[in-house]
């Protein structure tokens, strides 16, 4: 086997073809990316109507909702950096919010 092959053939080993480790989810007015290396969720808001981008997790199986909740308007961004053990699962609700209205507007799971 050449050198190089069986360099690639070392560095894969180990390595699960079927491990997620970021993910993008897109609502409506809203753009959403998650980094299971370092926990890490980007919250954008694609669409400048006044209204906030409101996003909050909580660890599956338990009662521990994730904080800071990430927040943001505008048509800006905000990273949200989270410290969760490795291949727990986390449920994300995603909202959007003007007032005292306060609309859902969809949810997703992902693994830390």
């Amino acid at each position: 086997m050449p050198l190089a092959a069986g360099a690639l053939a070392l560095a894969m080993v180990g390595t699960s073809a079927g491990a997620v480790q970021a993910s993008t989810h897109t609502f409506t007015g809203t753009k959403i990316t998650w980094s299971a290396n370092g926990e890490i969720l980007t919250v954008k808001d694609t669409k400048e109507d006044g209204r906030y981008i409101y996003a909050s997790g909580m660890i599956v199986g338990t009662n521990e909702y994730l904080t800071p909740y990430c927040l943001t308007h505008g048509r800006s961004s905000k990273t949200c950096n989270y410290s969760v053990a490795e291949k727990r699962k986390i449920e994300f609700w995603v909202y959007s919010v003007r007032g005292s209205n306060m609309k859902k507007l969809g949810e997703f799971t992902v693994t830390a």
